[in-house]
């Protein structure tokens, strides 16, 4: 498809397409629709790699433009003794004598680059640095953007994470990023964001530490009036992440505890619970029809009242047990979601491990989260020995609702919702069949089983289940969805199975590969017999 472009308007900024730049979309088909964004998103990506690099070549320029503006204006060479003194008061006084002499190059390339696009200081600068980090400290993983592998939302997401990695190991982190780009298929940001810490956790460790001290001590959280809501409060913060987790799971689990009558939504009980925290409250209270106070009685007339009564309430029998689930009878109890190996809870090893919703944590993070919490082990792979266990096994999967167990070694394997590009964390969405499961003859199909689940966000579920999605599962544990344009995506390029080893599952057998391993263990043993054979009719020495 190609465009005759016009000439230059008369203001000589902007040029005149000469068409109408809708027109050749309005007759394409959805599939070329997708083709089409898809094209359009990848050249994005390769002009915004070229708008950065040019930022950072800008500030080449007018850095080297400020060095030589001062060479010229401060020789170095004082031309009294005064002068000398002047000068030397000035250094002992921790003052530069060359600020006075107007913006560096960092400051000025910064107004011109932000006026030429339109920018805020913040964003110029903050392109800026990106091209620079794409030409220096990310060179190959810069490539992949300029091959719109990535986009510059997941390119700034690496440069940020690998913010704290030393010169020395920035290669080497490098090198290793953009390998994991180009084996893998495109991702959704969390995935995506678990890959570069990854990375970081492996070649940089002391990456990892420099960051948590710079996490700690760059903590604070201002308030203060919504500009564009008048009557509300906005509230922002930066805390380590084990103390955000801790907050997370404790407002979630006071707006978990109310009861079902209440008719707040999840994330006005989360608001209201902050405020109970505020106030020095460690509950909710449920506002729901048999929760609500009654209303106030008249006063009765003034009577003598026995002493022995005076400030005396209601009092409950401390035999009767309430069987209420809501705070105002039983505290909430925060839950946390880690995978992590048994040797790194038990202090073998440090491997990292994640932390449902926010990602990788050191071993350091997650044994602080573990000390005052309940463990749930769950054994990863293996296979049934005994007859009762292949019963028992065979029941399980001609149940619909799976297993404790199986749940979270399903969820464990995966970071988030399947779905392309979904960031939902798994331990809060549904679990799907891949194959249907049949009610009405579950041994038919449909297996409740690990190669026959996967995590899906409760739209994603229903986009599967009702749309004209289809879905796939290999025994790979690869989940492929095929889109109703034809377009088929892989939904888990990274999972929880390339952090563990662990959970990593072997194919079932088959019998044509069954047939290929013996015809190999013969030949290995036909070979080997041959060599024993002739170590002992060639006895040494030779």
């Amino acid at each position: 498809m190609a465009f005759e472009f016009g000439t230059i308007d008369p203001a000589g900024e902007y040029p005149d397409p000469g068409f109408d730049v809708f027109e050749p979309l309005a007759g394409l088909s959805p599939e070329a629709l997708i083709d089409t964004a898809r094209y359009s998103a990848s050249m994005n990506a390769v002009n915004t790699c070229r708008m950065a690099m040019a930022a950072s070549l800008l500030h080449d320029h007018r850095e080297e433009d400020y060095q030589l503006r001062r060479s010229r204006l401060h020789s170095g060479q004082a031309e009294s003794v005064d002068d000398l003194m002047a000068m030397t008061a000035e250094v002992l006084a921790g003052r530069d004598p060359y600020e006075e002499f107007g913006p560096n190059g960092f400051e000025q390339a910064t107004a011109e680059f932000g006026a030429a696009m339109n920018m805020t200081s913040a964003q110029a600068r903050d392109m800026i640095r990106t091209g620079d980090a794409m030409r220096y400290r990310l060179p190959l993983t810069g490539t992949t953007l300029a091959c719109a592998r990535i986009d510059m939302s997941r390119f700034q997401i690496a440069m940020k994470r690998t913010d704290f990695v030393d010169d020395a190991t920035m290669s080497a982190v490098d090198a290793a990023l953009a390998e994991a780009i180009l084996a893998r298929d495109p991702m959704s940001t969390a995935r995506f964001t678990t890959m570069v810490d990854q990375i970081v956790h492996t070649h940089g460790p002391d990456a990892v530490k420099r960051r948590n001290e710079h996490a700690a001590r760059d903590r604070g959280l201002t308030i203060r009036p919504d500009r564009h809501q008048p009557g509300q409060s906005r509230i922002a913060g930066h805390v380590p992440t084990i103390d955000s987790a801790a907050l997370n799971a404790r407002l979630t689990a006071m707006a978990a505890g109310v009861h079902k009558g209440d008719g707040r939504t999840m994330s006005q009980r989360r608001a209201d619970a902050l405020l109970a925290l505020a106030h020095g409250r460690q509950d909710l209270d449920c506002r729901c029809e048999d929760c609500a106070p009654e209303p106030a009685a008249e006063e009765p007339a003034a009577q003598e009242l026995d002493a022995s009564d005076a400030g005396v309430g209601p009092v409950a029998d401390k035999n009767d047990e309430c069987a209420c689930t809501c705070t105002r009878c039983r505290a909430p109890r925060p839950t946390f979601h880690i995978v992590a190996n048994e040797s790194t809870m038990q202090g073998r090893d440090n491997d990292p491990g994640v932390l449902d919703g926010y990602g990788l944590i050191d071993a350091d993070a997650m044994r602080a989260l573990f000390a005052d919490a309940t463990h749930t082990f769950v054994t990863a792979g293996g296979r049934t020995e005994t007859a009762e266990a292949d019963a028992a096994a065979a029941a399980a999967a001609s149940r619909y609702v799976p297993g404790k167990k199986l749940q979270a070694l399903v969820r464990a394997g995966e970071l988030c919702c399947t779905f392309p590009g979904c960031n939902q964390p798994v331990w809060t969405v549904d679990l799907d069949h891949t194959q249907p499961f049949d009610h009405r003859n579950p041994d038919s199909g449909g297996e409740t089983m690990q190669r026959n689940l996967k995590p899906l966000c409760r739209f994603h579920h229903r986009i599967k289940t009702f749309g004209r999605w289809r879905d796939s599962q290999d025994e790979y544990l690869a989940i492929w969805f095929e889109a109703p344009t034809g377009h088929v995506y892989l939904g888990n390029p990274f999972t929880g199975r390339d952090l563990f080893s662990s959970l990593k599952t072997q194919p079932p057998d088959h019998p044509a590969r069954q047939r290929l391993d013996d015809e190999r263990v013969a030949r290995t043993d036909t070979h080997r017999r041959r060599q024993d054979d002739w170590d002992r009719n060639n006895p040494p020495p030779f």
